[in-house]
């Protein structure tokens, strides 16, 4: 069976891959392996339970996603929530459910004074990387979501810890 890898938005072949009993796991294993530009690939619906991405650096989309935060500092416990809740949907920027930019946008409190607007684009590292959450997705359902859920508590806790170190919770020692 032959699999491809198609751009999300201008459906090129990015990659494909045919073998017997060929699965969307296989495709993109083979896909790493020859070092693929999958920049642009839509991987939505695929199921990845099991891959082994642990070769994959994904520094520069935590650091990118950081950076986000970075902007809206006042909004990341409103996106913790979210992405607790199942309500982002990586896919749009407005409404209920909508991606990083989107939901950090739809948190801004109107009452404080206007911070610089993140720039709404699709190609950012952080915004692909919220492409892989559905709206109903959560922590527990959705790797993406609970990778995405992991660096905002991280980055939340090391803002607390260089600016308000009295908010922190005090943890044993164990």
């Amino acid at each position: 069976m032959k699999i491809e890898i198609k751009h999300r938005w201008n459906g090129t072949v990015l990659f494909s891959h045919e073998c017997e009993e060929n699965t969307m796991k296989i495709t993109l294993a083979m896909a790493i392996n020859a070092q693929a530009n999958l920049s642009g690939s839509n991987l939505r619906d695929s199921d990845l339970r099991g891959s082994n991405l642990s070769g994959s650096n994904l520094t520069p989309i935590r650091d990118d996603i950081w950076a986000v935060l970075s902007g809206a500092p006042s909004e990341v416990p409103s996106l913790i929530l979210a992405l607790k809740s199942g309500s982002v949907d990586g896919s749009a920027y407005t409404g209920i459910c909508s991606c990083l930019v989107g939901t950090l946008d739809d948190a801004r409190d109107p009452t404080l004074p206007l911070r610089a607007p993140i720039s709404r684009n699709y190609n950012r590292p952080a915004e692909r990387f919220f492409m892989g959450i559905n709206e109903g997705d959560t922590p527990e359902t959705n790797q993406f979501s609970k990778l995405a859920l992991e660096w905002s508590e991280q980055w939340l806790t090391a803002m607390h810890a260089a600016f308000c170190p009295e908010l922190l919770p005090i943890k044993p020692l164990t």
